[in-house]
């Protein structure tokens, strides 16, 4: 008797009522969210971090875009805001400034990186606006060092970088040493 009811049930499910289950994100998506919310909320950027976490695991896939210095070319921004919303992908804009080792004393080396990560989210700014506006996931990501160390270390915390776009001169810098396809908008 109680495998008859089993059967039932199991016909009963299985007929097709139009509602359809889709699998929760595994494990390892929960926690690859997690160490890139944690990631990205280290770096300062709270609001992209509290993304990661909203988003359940959804996958969203993203774009690197790389600036020269603290500035972000017209023509780079539009093109990856473009490709951002004909691929739906997520874009993140990375300034890489100098870790100041020609700095004479810590305090004059703070104040130069105070004054870089102030014109740097001055110059984003309007592109994280359009993006914003376009219903775009962005945000922006300050670091000092090696661009190549850096897009390198950025790409691993956040996970699904699918592309790096940047100027020629920041590509050549890249160039052989990037952990996605990289791409240089002239």
């Amino acid at each position: 008797m109680p495998r008859d009811i089993a059967r039932r049930i199991w016909v009963g499910l299985s007929r097709s009522s139009g509602i359809r289950i889709r699998k929760g994100p595994g494990r390892r998506d929960r926690f690859a969210d997690y160490a890139e919310a944690l990631a990205l909320a280290e770096a300062g950027e709270q609001a992209l971090a509290g993304g990661v976490l909203r988003r359940g695991g959804s996958g969203r896939k993203r774009i690197l875009v790389v600036g020269r210095g603290h500035s972000f070319s017209p023509r780079l921004a539009e093109y990856a805001l473009g490709l951002a919303q004909r691929l739906e992908y997520g874009l993140v804009f990375l300034s890489v400034g100098d870790p100041g080792a020609a700095a004479s004393t810590p305090q004059m080396n703070a104040y130069l990186r105070d004054g870089f990560v102030r014109r740097s989210g001055e110059e984003v700014r309007p592109w994280l606006l359009l993006a914003t506006g376009r219903g775009l996931e962005a945000g922006h990501v300050v670091r000092f060092g090696d661009t190549a160390r850096e897009v390198d270390g950025l790409c691993r915390d956040l996970h699904r970088v699918e592309l790096i776009l940047s100027d020629p001169g920041e590509g050549a810098k890249l160039e052989g040493r990037a952990p996605s396809a990289l791409f240089t908008v002239d």
